[in-house]
């Protein structure tokens, strides 16, 4: 079950949008959060203007080590686009996704 729900329009076509940001403790940094976005489209993790994650499949894991900086959860779609991104608090696998 989602922790947050989220609907986001897009404003420019082919840009990176941010959908989601995160920051934890370095003393959590096992903690991980997942975003499910509907339609599915390119979504990638970005930490200080790096990207350290991406996925072509509408959804990714976040969080972890890296977390201790401001993680942004990014989407490229359309613009005038409406996606709705459910955002929860563990990560998610393969299998949880079918």
């Amino acid at each position: 079950m989602p922790t947050e729900l989220k609907i986001h329009v897009f404003r420019r076509s082919d840009h990176w949008e941010t959908l989601d940001t995160y920051w934890t403790s370095p003393l959590s940094f096992w903690a991980q959060k997942s975003l499910r976005i509907e339609p599915p489209l390119p979504l990638r993790v970005t930490v200080l203007g790096a990207v350290v994650s991406q996925s072509e499949q509408g959804w990714i894991n976040y969080g972890g080590m890296s977390a201790m900086f401001v993680q942004a959860v990014q989407a490229k779609g359309e613009a005038g686009q409406r996606v709705r991104a459910e955002i929860h608090d563990e990560a998610v696998t393969e299998h949880d996704v079918d």
